[in-house]
C-alpha cells in the first residue's frame, strides 16, 4: 500500500536506504511514483552517483538501478540535515 510522504521524507529514506545498500537489484517503476521522481531528483541535485535511471519513451515503466550507487559529499551533508530536522 502506498502513503504519502513528504518530499523530505522521502528523499532521508532512499538517502538513507543507499547508505545501506538496501537496493540489491534494479527496478522498474511508473516513472510518476514518488520514489522514481525522488530517486531522480537526488541524482539531478548531486546527492547520489553511480546511479542509473532510464526513462525511456518508449516503455510505460522506467528503470532505477540503485545496486552500485553512493552518496556524495553534497548527499551525506543533506542526509545528514533531514535527519537533524526529522529529530
Amino acid at each position: 500500500m502506498a502513503t504519502n510522504l513528504s518530499k523530505d521524507a522521502e528523499l532521508r529514506g532512499i538517502l538513507s536506504d543507499i547508505t545501506r545498500h538496501r537496493f540489491p537489484s534494479r527496478r522498474q517503476l511508473n516513472p510518476q511514483s514518488n520514489l522514481f521522481l525522488t530517486a531522480k531528483y537526488a541524482v539531478e541535485q548531486g546527492y547520489v552517483t553511480h546511479a542509473n535511471i532510464d526513462e525511456s519513451e518508449s516503455q510505460s515503466l522506467a528503470t532505477l538501478d540503485l545496486t552500485e550507487a553512493t552518496l556524495t559529499n553534497a548527499g551525506i551533508d543533506k542526509l545528514a540535515e533531514l535527519n537533524e530536522q526529522a529529530e
